[in-house]
């Protein structure tokens, strides 16, 4: 179980019971925690609950759906009615495109989805990092393929424990700039058979003398962003890039055009204040469940900004 720490943006009145349009209120939001068993948005399970107050009250929840507010598929927004205990619902709006700030990025006003119209049948996970870009190669059993291609159940060879089965496969595409633009790992620049593109965020697993020297450990996660040097690693921007996150039971190293990557992490990620994250995103990971809460940890310990520059240095 992980909590689970997020903005939302307000939604005007109760578009469940009154129908109509569903408008999002000017610059209104509210920070929610969600106390959550499997990061999958669109199934309330028993023991899933959200809250206002950090975990400490908490509620429950009724998903409405997911939808392209002003049909624009760079604002997918997912909208959920909490039961506020007193008779009283709340309705929010939450921007599935997971730039990892606390500003609201929804266009404000009418979205131009009713409850209706929303998609209440496609597995949504909670805005995370989705990891690999589209056309990755990534290794199984019968050898390397791409991510898409990718089903629950397939054996993923991973670097600690083997050939692990693949729990769950969830996709996302938006808009490629800025925070959700793809770092591009050039073919050969860290031992990569093909060119690699992931998510800003994901941990890429460096290893040998540089890891020893800068951190003491012969093998350090160093977020994709903070190996940018301008040539062979660089972040280049897209209209859009499809993303895909793999889980397992655990965090796991899979191999990635041939060299070892991050599994999907949906528990703690309070080491990303250390990596040189903006501080609204560094202030949003605070509020995650720790490893000893969620019951995960990462499979390497994640190397901290100023050793992750000398990393990016050497």
């Amino acid at each position: 179980m992980a909590n689970i720490t997020l903005t939302a943006q307000n939604v005007n009145g109760d578009p469940f019971v009154a129908g109509g349009t569903i408008n999002i209120v000017n610059n209104s939001t509210s920070v929610l925690t969600f106390v959550d068993v499997d990061t999958q948005l669109n199934d309330p399970l028993s023991g899933e609950y959200v809250s206002f107050d950090g975990g400490l009250t908490l509620l429950s929840y009724q998903y409405l759906g997911v939808g392209n507010v002003r049909g624009d598929p760079g604002q997918k927004a997912s909208f959920i009615r909490i039961d506020m205990g007193d008779g009283t619902f709340k309705t929010v709006a939450l921007d599935m495109n997971a730039d990892f700030d606390d500003l609201p990025d929804l266009q404000n006003g009418n979205t131009q989805l009713t409850t209706d119209t929303l998609d209440t049948t496609t597995t949504n996970w909670f805005p995370g990092f989705a990891c690999f870009a589209a056309g990755t190669f990534i290794e199984i059993e019968s050898g390397p393929i791409p991510v898409e291609t990718l089903r629950p159940g397939d054996m993923v060879r991973t670097l600690d424990n083997g050939f692990q089965p693949l729990v769950q496969l969830a996709q996302t595409t938006v808009r490629g700039d800025g925070a959700l633009a793809p770092v591009l790992f050039a073919a050969g620049a860290l031992g990569n058979f093909r060119d690699l593109y992931v998510s800003q965020q994901h941990r890429m697993l460096i290893t040998g003398w540089q890891a020893e020297l800068a951190c003491g450990e012969s093998e350090v996660f160093v977020p994709a962003r903070l190996l940018v040097n301008g040539d062979t690693i660089r972040i280049v921007p897209r209209h859009k890039v499809t993303y895909y996150h793999l889980l397992f039971a655990r965090h796991e190293i899979v191999f990635s055009e041939g060299i070892p990557t991050e599994s999907y992490f949906p528990g703690a990620f309070e080491e990303i204040e250390e990596t040189g994250a903006d501080n609204a995103e560094a202030a949003l990971f605070r509020d995650l469940a720790t490893p000893a809460e969620s019951g995960w940890q990462t499979a390497r310990r994640v190397a901290r900004l100023a050793e992750a520059q000398f990393l990016s240095a050497a």
